[in-house]
């Protein structure tokens, strides 16, 4: 069936719960949609992009 609110994720219709916290490269406080559980870096979407791995096609 067609959805007119078009969100996607499969999720339902609930809102993403977003989590501030503060990027493990340039410091800069950013949210996240997932509660970070200290064990590994989060960071923002600029420094996400620099220390995600290539695309391999």
């Amino acid at each position: 069936m067609y959805r007119d609110n078009n969100s996607g994720g499969g999720y339902g219709d609930a809102p993403r719960e977003m989590h501030k916290v503060t990027c493990a490269d340039c410091g800069k406080e950013t949210e996240v949609p997932f509660k970070p559980d200290g064990s590994r870096p989060v960071y923002c979407r600029d420094c996400y992009q620099k220390h995600r791995p290539p695309k391999r096609y």
